[in-house]
């Protein structure tokens, strides 16, 4: 029997507000620059227009890419990991429930910065029978995909549970 959740990418508005701030800061330098004479401040404004040219553009790119969307599905022999990105699979993993021992909750391995733009996010780590090192359960494109807390929290006892029920048949 198949169960599955889905849950999506904790994302925050600092994106799209500095990338409009970030564009709107480019135009202000680049008049400067153009109606400037003196060669030395255009240099400068030139290089400060284009500086925040790329923060615009970099905003940009991550506004693009869209939140990601996982579903968690559960079978009595694995669980299934689908990355979906704008109703497109872009990913998918896949755990042996037996090789599994517990998922942990984690909001560490932050920065500082990250505190303040996702202040109540966390992630899941597996921890595996063999006792090597915890893996996070939700990486995509090398990054470690947080989400809301609570959100979390109900994946764990999801998974927690379809972890559980597999345990108990296979001791039947």
């Amino acid at each position: 029997m198949n169960h599955s959740i889905t849950i999506e990418e904790q994302r925050h508005q600092v994106w799209k507000t500095g990338t409009i701030v970030a564009g709107a800061i480019t135009i202000l330098f680049s008049f400067l620059f153009w109606y400037q004479s003196d060669p030395l401040w255009v240099g400068i404004l030139r290089l400060i227009a284009f500086i925040f040219f790329s923060l615009t553009v970099f905003g940009a790119l991550k506004l693009l890419d869209g939140p990601v969307s996982i579903t968690i599905t559960s079978t009595p022999t694995h669980i299934q990991v689908n990355y979906r990105q704008d109703e497109k699979t872009v990913q998918q993993e896949e755990f042996e429930q037996t090789a599994i021992k517990d998922f942990v909750l984690t909001t560490g391995d932050k920065s500082p910065l990250k505190h303040y733009l996702h202040p109540r996010s966390a992630t899941l780590k597996v921890r595996f029978n063999d006792g090597h090192r915890d893996l996070h359960l939700f990486e995509y494109g090398g990054r470690i995909l947080f989400f809301n807390e609570s959100t979390l929290l109900e994946v764990q006892d999801f998974l927690h549970g379809q972890h559980n029920h597999m345990e108990r048949s296979e001791k039947e």
